[in-house]
């Protein structure tokens, strides 16, 4: 039986095997539950919303076909899940983000990158206004009122996205926002690792900086588009050489494209939340590149399911149909008018 979740779980387990992920952690294992097996789980748990105990007594009970696919002799304790997620290193789940990419035959990137924010409780900033707001009115003792119920910082994520497949390859959390300019170089090597050639990167006003211009086109050796900021500087007090080329002028088209970035951090964010479960600030990274790899999944499942139906009739979907047709299967790009007929 294949049905998306089970495509989607088939998909976590290649790219955990491409990421060079053992089956057991060490050879003293009890071999009970694979690592494939424990990832996937975690993964699924990001889908549902769900804590561990939930899940595990509430959630996948319901799915079956999925316990069967994993080949799960016995349904894991909630525990064992937590402990695996406080286990695992979360550059070991890097290394399975970067991956994202594999088997779509793309050999040159084309990057983008944006940050976006993850509260770090799932309680609204609102609920806990209305909150203070009701014990200063009810107050009966007079004096001083209470101190405010401190607030955590939230989660600064910088997502480093493949444009064409709208496919998240890096990320990096930190905990509070800063430059923007600062955070491209760390999120970039990552990227580097894969040994794949760049075309070109594709950033916001927020990373202008000529370091960063220096960095893509010296370094990486692409082309950069970064608007410069205060657009009504002429060009000759504008200081840097590339900034200066970004002032004169750069494709509109081609900068467009960014505006994917903000689609996967939406899609991310409002499928399943904006906030994380965990106290632990290792478990909440671990949350959200968990969620980035199930978005990476079910992306991917997507973007192939177009080659086994009929020719779509949208031209965005029919670019994409082309893209993967010959990228994938390796078969020749068709005329939209040809297939329209043969179908």
């Amino acid at each position: 039986m294949t049905t998306p979740l089970i495509q989607i779980c088939r998909r976590i387990i290649e790219i955990c095997k491409r990421a060079g992920i053992k089956k057991f952690s060490s050879k003293y294992s009890n071999k009970i539950f694979t690592n494939y097996q424990l990832i996937v789980l975690l993964v699924l748990k990001q889908k549902t919303g769900s804590g561990y105990e939930g899940f595990i007594e509430e959630d996948l009970v319901e799915w079956p076909h999925v316990v069967e696919f994993l080949g799960l002799k016995v349904i894991p304790h909630h525990d064992t899940l937590n402990k695996f997620a406080k286990r695992i290193k979360q550059s070991i789940l890097e290394l399975v983000l970067l991956q994202a990419t594999a088997r779509t035959g793309i050999k040159v990137f084309v990057l983008g990158q944006d940050g976006t924010g993850f509260k770090a409780k799932k309680i609204s900033h609102y609920y806990v206004f209305r909150l203070e707001y009701y014990q200063r009115k009810n107050r009966k003792k007079k004096g001083r009122p209470s101190k405010k119920r401190k607030r955590k910082r939230y989660i600064y994520v910088q997502i480093m996205v493949e444009l064409r497949t709208q496919l998240p390859i890096a990320v990096l959390i930190s905990r509070k926002p800063a430059d923007d300019y600062n955070k491209f170089e760390p999120v970039a090597r990552k990227v580097m690792k894969l040994g794949k050639s760049i075309k070109l990167v594709i950033l916001d006003k927020g990373y202008d900086a000529e370091k960063v211009h220096e960095f893509i086109r010296e370094v990486l050796g692409a082309e950069s588009i970064i608007p410069a900021r205060n657009e009504d500087v002429p060009v000759y007090k504008t200081r840097g050489r590339y900034r200066k080329l970004m002032k004169k002028g750069y494709s509109k088209k081609k900068y467009h494209q960014r505006s994917k970035n903000e689609t996967v951090n939406s899609v991310v964010k409002r499928k399943w939340g904006d906030g994380t479960l965990a106290l632990d600030w290792r478990l909440q990274n671990k949350e959200i590149i968990f969620r980035l790899i199930l978005y990476a999944a079910r992306r991917f499942t997507s973007l192939l399911f177009l080659l086994t139906q009929k020719i779509p009739f949208s031209p965005l979907f029919f670019s994409f149909y082309n893209f993967f047709r010959e990228r994938v299967s390796g078969e020749p790009k068709f005329e939209r008018k040809k297939l329209l007929a043969r179908d």
